[in-house]
């Protein structure tokens, strides 16, 4: 009796694992979200389910400066900003005025005027033997004097720091036209802005000029007139051993006023009378070689005369 108990048992525990073995499901029935490893707590895609999605309005840092870029720069600054910065430091502003400078006369009015960007350059020597060159601004508030006494010469200077910049002006002989006689630059070697110069040349004061025997008279033009150049013109300066220039931009200069306060007519430099009258220095030469081969003549024709009668005087008292 009890080896058939045993035997129903077994036959019992038997079926009842059968059972269970047959009611396991097949792999291809198992949904995919369980073929995660076993031991997964949680879904690698709920990492990314808080994210934007891709048609979000959020603003983006490129199209922002694109915006802006087109919207608040002007055109001049679309350059990179080492080009900006190099413009600055070279040049002044293409929109700020341009210095004016005034010198009154001994009644109160305008004697000289001058509008001009400026821009002076000085050649030196360091310490080391190298040749270096120095570009200065003349500025806006440099102190104007000068001398408006004289009918046909007048002087004007305009000092800044150790610097001063000197301008004779003079007219031709008939008064029919001023120019610019001399342009003289003084300073002093001692200036901050010459670094590490040479020895031999500190301590010392240097006056660069155009030398009073330049080949063309400077800027000639009308009496009456104010002579106008938008072009950049640069003058030579040395006293032979020194040397230097001055740079003239977008320039108006009028000597011997005595009407008003303002500008005259122009006279510009690209006018074709102001490239006649360039140069007049030849043509004073000239006039100035033939009275002198006249007077030579008439001396030396009166002095011909004087000892012919008195010899033909002798002769006859014999």
């Amino acid at each position: 009796m009890a080896r058939r108990v045993d035997y129903t048992v077994g036959i019992l525990v038997l079926w009842c694992v059968s059972s269970t073995a047959l009611n396991i499901p097949s792999p291809s029935s198992v949904p995919e979200k369980f073929e995660e490893p076993l031991y997964t707590t949680r879904r690698t895609s709920k990492v990314f389910f808080d994210l934007p999605a891709p048609n979000s309005k959020l603003p983006l840092p490129v199209v922002n400066f694109e915006v802006w870029s087109t919207t608040t720069m002007p055109p001049e600054s679309t350059t990179t900003t080492t080009t900006t910065t190099t413009s600055t430091t070279t040049r002044r502003s293409l929109f700020s005025e341009q210095p004016h400078y005034r010198l009154n006369g001994s009644n109160g009015q305008a004697c000289i005027l001058l509008q001009v960007d400026a821009l002076i350059t000085v050649q030196y020597r360091t310490k080391l033997g190298e040749e270096q060159e120095k570009s200065i601004y003349v500025p806006s508030d440099a102190t104007v004097t000068g001398n408006c006494d004289n009918e046909n010469t007048v002087t004007m200077s305009l000092k800044w720091e150790t610097f001063l910049l000197s301008w004779s002006f003079a007219k031709t002989p008939g008064g029919e036209r001023w120019y610019v006689e001399k342009i003289e630059l003084i300073y002093s070697s001692n200036d901050p802005h010459f670094e590490h110069i040479d020895q031999t040349l500190q301590g010392k004061t240097i006056r660069l000029s155009t030398g009073q025997k330049h080949s063309a008279m400077l800027f000639p033009t009308p009496v009456g007139k104010s002579y106008s150049c938008t072009q950049e013109t640069e003058i030579p300066l040395t006293d032979g051993k020194n040397h230097g220039s001055v740079i003239l931009r977008d320039m108006k200069l009028q000597p011997f006023k005595f009407k008003n306060n303002e500008f005259a007519a122009e006279f510009s430099c690209t006018s074709l009378s102001a490239r006649g009258f360039r140069d007049e220095t030849a043509p004073v030469a000239v006039g100035s070689t033939l009275a002198a081969a006249v007077l030579l003549t008439i001396t030396g024709y009166a002095a011909y005369r004087y000892f012919k009668v008195k010899k033909v005087k002798y002769d006859t008292m014999e």
